[in-house]
């Protein structure tokens, strides 16, 4: 009797986890190499044209026009007028680029404040807004350098300004939103389209209040997850790379980095539902500084769960290394301009650093914050920085396999990279709905 019983019930689950995954009105996120029908990005938040964020953005635009519609947010008509003459002194068609205004900030940063976005076989598309993990991470920065109360409160309203971006372009597209209690940005989270999702389980657990921190589980956030983008399957990986490390994260003596402390899309990524991209450090290369040897060791980690995980339907991964470029390391002098807040003087010398002192800021750099569209696979050059053409070609022959029906367009974004982030940090696709027939 108990032998029936167990198979009884094991066909009612069959059945009922047959029906919730045909469910044509159920809602999930596809994967980022699924038709798009536009691609959100943001102006750099400065009139200065000269600025190699906005040439590097100019390109960007160039490539995506061709095969997708651009949304370019900006927040004032100032900068409206400044992109739009950038865009035409720079020969870009205009006919498949929107300039759009939004009344928020840090917009430039799309993958994060903007919207995340899931469809159904319905037809239908959903807005999905999810908090910013820089109410904590930015406000945390401010008072490790003894910001005063004044400066505090400023930062406070605009990261509370930020946090409304993807709500208020939401709202201007007529997209329908869904709002979530989970404090994450779209680059720190990858999903297959399948039901997979991988997140680096650090990043969300430190992103919180203490008292968040202490009551939060896997299982409240595999939940709000499976709510919102529709995922059954959570992987959770380790901590991201060293050199997108949080503002202030040290190595060694002198070794700095400053990003955002996580994302997977440095580190981690589907290139396909059961194939995923692993950045990787040489055991050669490990020793080259105590960066690169922090990275290799989280690599090795994230590269052991990654072969105990399974997909959405119980199968393992196909994971390959791609290999990482050379750093990219700039002098970081405390000068006295850099100093001029007590605060910010004050932080340095508790650390063992005095006015004068030059410390090496490693750039985020990785090949895998690349950006996939509709007929093109955006990616991150290296060579100009002195990555060897060898990596890059390795690099390119890899992507070419991964994406033979795709042009790979390559990219020297490496002002973006110094800046903590990367070419997929600023574009976020807007899938295209699926077309229902009669």
């Amino acid at each position: 009797m108990k032998t029936i019983v167990s198979v009884s019930t094991l066909i009612i689950f069959i059945c009922s986890s047959c029906q919730k995954n045909s469910d044509p009105s159920a809602f999930i996120m596809p994967a980022e190499w699924e038709p798009q029908e536009a691609v959100w990005m943001g102006w750099p938040p400065d009139y200065s044209l000269e600025d190699t964020l906005h040439i590097t953005t100019v390109k960007i635009i160039r490539e995506l026009q061709e095969s997708v519609k651009v949304v370019l947010w900006v927040t004032s008509d100032s900068l409206k007028d400044a992109a739009h003459d950038l865009l035409q002194k720079n020969e870009v068609p205009l006919n498949n680029v929107e300039i759009a205004l939004v009344p928020g900030d840090y917009v430039y940063w799309s993958r994060d404040s903007g919207p995340a976005f899931t469809i159904n076989k319905l037809g239908e598309r959903k807005a999905v807004d999810f908090n910013h993990t820089g109410y904590f991470r930015y406000i945390k920065r401010h008072t490790d350098v003894g910001a005063d109360s004044a400066t505090l409160q400023r930062e406070v309203n605009n990261v509370r300004l930020m946090m409304k971006n993807d709500s208020l372009m939401a709202e201007i597209k007529k997209e329908p939103l869904l709002k979530s209690w989970i404090f994450v940005e779209g680059g720190a989270y990858e999903v297959n389209g399948k039901g997979s999702l991988m997140v680096s389980e650090p990043f969300l657990f430190r992103n919180v209040s203490p008292k968040m921190r202490d009551t939060l589980t896997r299982e409240h956030y595999e939940e709000e997850f499976r709510r919102t983008l529709g995922v059954t399957n959570v992987i959770w990986l380790g901590e991201g790379l060293a050199e997108d490390g949080g503002w202030g994260s040290f190595f060694g003596r002198n070794y700095i980095a400053g990003g955002t402390n996580g994302h997977a899309d440095e580190f981690a990524r589907f290139a396909n539902p059961n194939t995923i991209l692993l950045a990787w450090v040489d055991e050669r290369e490990k020793d080259e500084n105590p960066v690169k040897e922090a990275t290799y060791e989280r690599m090795k980690r994230n590269y052991e769960i990654l072969q105990k995980a399974k997909d959405e339907n119980g199968n393992p991964f196909n994971i390959i290394k791609v290999p990482m470029p050379k750093h990219v390391i700039y002098d970081f002098v405390l000068t006295p301009e850099r100093l001029k807040k007590e605060g910010v003087r004050n932080y340095y010398q508790r650390i063992g650093f005095n006015e004068g002192d030059t410390l090496n800021h490693v750039a985020a750099t990785s090949y895998l914050n690349y950006f996939v569209t509709n007929d093109k696979v955006i990616m991150q050059s290296y060579i100009n920085q002195g990555t060897p053409p060898e990596t890059e070609d390795t690099v390119r022959k890899l992507f070419s396999t991964l994406f033979p029906e795709r042009e790979l367009v390559f990219i020297d974004a490496t002002n973006v990279n110094a800046n903590g982030g990367g070419i997929h940090c600023i574009t976020r696709q807007v899938p295209a709905r699926i077309t229902v027939t009669p």
